[in-house]
């Protein structure tokens, strides 16, 4: 067996594994399952960073107790903004107020290092960089997905959107390895990800663009009466969603070449780890959710 046909098939299998997942948590349909689905791949996430920061002297205690802690936090808010306890405004100030407070403690326990252990201000300020966006991508980001989980409305559109985005990955994948480098020699990102084809990337264009459409219309127009406004943003978005999925997977790529690693983990045989599994949704959730307090 090739390796190429190797990795096919364990990625086929882990999708079709993720999808029973996801499956079972659509089959109860309730708020906490959504939430509690979600803050546990941030916690394996937490992990994964956790063991690839190993000897890069970053705090990896703070990495660690702040992803793990943070997700629950704010699946606590956004269970208690839906239930009428506080206000839903609250849902956005915990992420901010979540961000500042770590940021601030990784800063000063930086600055204790310094003080009382005589680490180098160079080391120091590396330290604190790969903590803070150890914090930041992908758990917090993709933490927005918790204020999709408390409507139906809001559950189709987080559906659709992680599907969408994850889409832009497979067929890329898949596009590649059908036609990658027979038309275009160049790769689309030759440093950071060798692998990835400039057929890839078109051909998962043309597919994804149009099975997000075809889902817009099972998924959300099941739940939204206004689908045609719906139909009109994604006209307007599905193309720069689609490049922002590649972007955040990217993204992924670029820390895992920059820490050393080849995979977040082994926990998904083909695809990695969890890390590898929310770092694109991670850019588009966040963007998404951030457009929709701007525009409504």
């Amino acid at each position: 067996m090739s390796p190429k046909l190797k990795t096919f098939l364990e990625r086929g299998l882990s999708t079709v594994i993720l999808l029973a997942i996801l499956g079972g948590v659509l089959y109860v349909n309730q708020p906490i399952a959504y939430g509690v689905l979600i803050c546990l791949l941030c916690n394996l996430t937490t992990w994964e960073w956790f063991n690839m920061l190993k000897g890069s002297g970053t705090n990896r205690g703070l990495v660690l107790a702040g992803g793990l802690v943070y997700p629950w936090v704010q699946l606590l808010v956004t269970m208690a903004a839906a239930a009428g306890k506080i206000s839903c405004s609250m849902e956005v100030i915990i992420p901010l107020v979540g961000l500042v407070l770590f940021a601030i403690v990784a800063f000063i326990c930086e600055l204790f290092s310094m003080d009382y252990r005589n680490k180098d201000a160079a080391l120091a300020l590396a330290s604190v960089s790969r903590t803070i966006l150890a914090f930041i991508y992908p758990v917090w980001l993709f933490s927005f997905a918790l204020c999709y989980i408390s409507t139906p409305e809001g559950v189709g559109i987080l559906l659709w959107l992680i599907l969408f985005t994850k889409m832009s990955d497979i067929w890329a994948y898949v596009s590649g390895v059908l036609l990658g480098g027979k038309c275009i020699k160049r790769r689309f990102s030759p440093v950071v990800s060798p692998k990835k084809t400039w057929e890839g990337i078109i051909g998962s264009a043309i597919i994804t663009l149009t099975c997000g459409a075809f889902l817009l219309q099972v998924i959300v127009g099941e739940t939204l009466k206004s689908l045609s406004d719906i139909q009109l943003v994604y006209m307007a978005l599905a193309l720069p969603l689609f490049f922002l999925a590649v972007a955040g997977d990217l993204a992924g790529s670029l820390i895992k070449r920059g820490l050393a690693v080849k995979d977040s983990g082994s926990i998904l045989p083909g695809i990695g780890g969890i890390f590898d599994l929310i770092d694109s949704p991670a850019f588009t959730v966040s963007i998404v959710t951030m457009l929709g307090l701007l525009l409504w």
